[in-house]
């Protein structure tokens, strides 16, 4: 995973996404995030929970059972958001989501955010 904080960058993401006007508000709070094929995007026992948007590429989206079998859910692709769970569940779940290829996402840290996250976003209302 790499993290980018160029204001331009952070720019062109939001325009190729369909919340641009929802999430305008969170400008200062956003970051962009590449991951590459394999790199887990989220997954229990996390330090860091992000809410993401992707912005480019696919992930796949599972949950892993008790007895160590895996249930795929869904599969992540543009615009599809990420981690919104953690806004307002804090233990841990035992759901994955995995870089299918090259991803990049819009980013910002939920537990540095949440109160911008909630006040700001009208898809929370």
């Amino acid at each position: 995973m790499k993290r980018f904080y160029d204001k331009g960058l952070i720019e062109t993401c939001l325009k190729r996404t369909k919340f641009e006007p929802v999430m305008s508000g969170l400008r200062k709070h956003l970051f962009a995030v590449q991951y590459e094929k394999g790199e887990f995007v989220t997954m229990p026992l996390q330090k860091e929970h992000l809410f993401q948007i992707i912005i480019q590429g696919s992930v796949n989206i599972y949950f892993i059972r008790d007895d160590g079998s895996v249930y795929s859910l869904a599969k992540g692709q543009k615009n599809d958001l990420l981690g919104e769970m953690k806004i307002f569940q804090r233990q841990p779940g035992n759901v994955y989501a995995e870089a299918s290829d090259h991803v990049i996402c819009l980013a910002l840290s939920i537990e540095s955010s949440r109160d911008a996250l909630l006040e700001n976003c009208p898809f929370f209302s």
